[in-house]
């Protein structure tokens, strides 16, 4: 079954496309610590604090794909930690790379489907 387009909606869904491709995507992912573990937080080495985590803390990272292969950490929130509050963002001086192999190791990815 083929569907014919008008000239216009071909038109229209090629400005959408156009569109679409100026936005940088973004994306909020979740994760469960798996073990106990220190997280560096911080805008650089000098002023970095740590986080303490313990199984079950959640950790939400904003992730922005200007680079599919290389995402960038925009910033980093903590859920289940006593001394923080759960809306708070904090940033991070790791490059999105060593924040993925940080997470690899230490957490797993919770899939959130609607």
């Amino acid at each position: 079954m083929t569907r014919e387009f008008t000239f216009k909606q071909y038109l229209e869904s090629k400005e959408k496309l156009r569109e679409a491709v100026k936005n940088t995507p973004q994306r909020v992912a979740e994760y469960s610590v798996r073990k106990y573990c220190k997280m560096p937080i911080g805008e650089s080495k000098d002023s970095k604090e740590y986080v303490a985590l313990k199984p079950k803390h959640k950790i939400i990272v904003e992730w922005l794909y200007a680079d599919v292969d290389n995402p960038t950490p925009l910033n980093v929130k903590f859920e289940g930690i006593e001394d923080l509050d759960t809306d708070q963002e904090f940033a991070t001086f790791w490059s999105g790379q060593k924040l993925q192999k940080w997470l690899l190791r230490n957490a797993r990815e919770t899939l959130n489907f609607p």
